[in-house]
């Protein structure tokens, strides 16, 4: 039974890791625990309907004694606060309230409230590109800890980029998915997909022991689609680019019997790469799939954005565009978590989405993750009156409005992602060139 449990645990987290008897413990007694959260709330798109779910918001002083927070959506009532971990629900009028739509924590309440000397700290790891000094970096629970999150009603519609359903794209999942077959899921990429931040994370393993975004993907599908199984083989490590998985796919899949749905999900440590270049790798782990597994359909997770204000922000924001331009394909489908990213940075601040402040996800957007993977496999349904952005069917790559988008004309931080935009244009401009 001892055995059964740690397999879970580790299955949960995603990636195979030698734990400390106190931690296995601790993981196997949180097994047990009621489950704080509600799969289908946390799955519900930050893009569709009048409440939004367990946002999650990062308080820093600003110079006065409360601090103002702006919101996906301008709130109308907020329902609850709590903290990231869900154990601690704040009370309205005394830790909170709300003005003008935004989320304003009061100096004198419960809620912590992190420094601008925590923040902004005088040395580190990572100087901040745009305003000078550095930025916080740290691992672990870190960000989680101090952290909030906060659902309520909204009147504002969504006008960001909404992914794309490519169901058309992948029929052979789709017949197992409204059959309820069970499914045999190949997960390939950096720590993102390892699970890094995430409270589920076997390293960090903290309440409210939300599921890295590959086992919630999974959950989704079961939920939807009625499935009795997901098996999910997640080989995914910390630190690696798509170079490596080039040199890791093969000997990866040959420990399977079977794989539907291959994930492959580099480039947060591709950014020093072209996205020809990057394509070119991504493109060889393909046909390692394709000729280990020719009924496999594979899913090219395009990688959240890196904090603009670090060096660590280079080429990622192309990735997205060259893949779904180059790389789409029937049998291959781009989730594209960058163009949605990028709309969430148009409306919130990068520290409150973060799992390190560098190039994590919190819970928060580890869950945005699997809203965009879902969406993106799943056929359309569009809801009457929708006035969410429309994309133009007929092309091939998204119609981005907002943060970072050319039509509208805004930037989350103008001098990295010009720089992406303008490379973007160029790299354009050359195919349309060569044909």
């Amino acid at each position: 039974m001892r055995k059964q449990i740690i397999t879970t645990i580790c299955a949960l987290a995603g990636a195979a890791l030698t734990l400390a008897p106190a931690q296995t413990a601790l993981q196997a007694d949180a097994l047990t625990q009621p489950r704080l959260y509600d799969l289908e709330e946390v799955l519900t798109p930050v893009w569709e309907g009048d409440i939004c779910y367990q946002e999650s918001v990062l308080p820093v002083a600003d110079g006065g004694n409360d601090v103002i927070i702006p919101l996906l959506y301008p709130a109308t009532e907020i329902l609850k606060v709590q903290n990231a971990g869900l154990t601690v629900t704040y009370r309205a009028g005394s830790d909170y309230d709300i003005l003008d739509g935004k989320l304003v924590v009061f100096g004198r309440g419960r809620i912590p409230i992190m420094s601008q000397t925590e923040f902004s700290p005088s040395a580190g790891q990572f100087p901040n590109l745009e305003d000078g000094g550095y930025l916080c970096f740290q691992e672990g629970s870190y960000f989680h800890d101090r952290q909030l999150v906060v659902t309520y009603k909204h009147e504002g519609k969504y006008d960001g980029y909404v992914p794309e359903s490519k169901a058309e794209l992948l029929p052979n999942l789709q017949q197992k998915l409204q059959k309820g077959e069970s499914l045999d899921m190949f997960v390939l990429g950096d720590s993102i997909s390892a699970g890094a931040n995430s409270s589920g994370f076997s390293e960090i393993f903290t309440s409210p022991y939300m599921p890295i975004y590959p086992q919630l993907f999974a959950d989704g599908l079961k939920q939807k689609y009625g499935l009795k199984t997901v098996n999910v083989y997640n080989h995914s490590v910390g630190g690696k680019n798509s170079a490596w998985g080039v040199n890791e796919i093969e000997n990866a899949l040959s420990s399977h019997e079977n794989v539907d749905l291959a994930v492959l999900a580099f480039g947060m440590n591709d950014g020093n790469l072209s996205p020809d270049a990057f394509n070119s790798n991504v493109s060889k782990m393909i046909n390692a799939v394709n000729t280990k597994f020719p009924d496999a359909e594979i899913l090219l997770v395009a990688t959240m954005l890196p904090n603009p204000k670090s060096s660590y922000a280079q080429l990622q924001g192309l990735f997205h565009i060259s893949m779904v331009e180059d790389l789409q394909t029937n049998g291959v489908a781009v989730a594209d978590v960058t163009a949605v990213h990028e709309s969430l940075l148009a409306r919130k601040r990068y520290a409150d989405m973060t799992g390190n402040n560098i190039n994590h996800p919190n819970d928060y957007l580890a869950r945005v993750y699997a809203q965009t993977l879902l969406t993106t496999v799943g056929k359309e349904e569009k809801l009457p009156n929708d006035t969410a952005t429309e994309t133009n069917s007929g092309s091939t790559t998204p119609q981005k409005q907002g943060c970072n988008s050319v039509a509208s004309g805004t930037l989350c931080a103008p001098l990295t992602l010009a720089l992406w935009l303008a490379i973007s244009n160029n790299i354009r401009r050359k195919k349309s060139e060569e044909n």
